[in-house]
């Protein structure tokens, strides 16, 4: 279980640092500059990178397309149990904090 703990984060990290900034990233650039297509961009970056492998073959089109959105929703979902997470500690901290006080 402790291993698959460990895998789990290995995974989350290496996905949110390279999915999260780009999102950051488009997110601010899309509302500073009010061009909502670069949302949009973001999220079909995956496909616009599988057309190259199309050239190769259809199915690695799909698995490259199916990769970049898999990594997307890990990328989201252990930035969503992180902030649970955390949200979870600070209860914990705050309960504490006032017990000794």
């Amino acid at each position: 279980m402790k291993i698959l703990k460990i895998l789990w984060h290995i995974v989350g990290i290496a996905c949110s640092a390279m999915i999260l900034p780009s999102f950051v990233s488009s997110i601010t650039t899309a509302l500073l500059s009010l061009q909502p297509q670069r949302m949009v961009i973001f999220f079909i970056y995956p496909l616009m990178s599988s057309s190259a492998a199309a050239e190769i073959s259809n199915m690695r089109a799909v698995l490259t397309a199916g990769a970049g959105y898999l990594m997307y929703l890990i990328a989201f979902a252990y930035a969503f149990w992180l902030i649970k997470q955390i949200y979870g500690w600070y209860k914990k901290a705050k309960q504490l904090d006032k017990n000794t006080n």
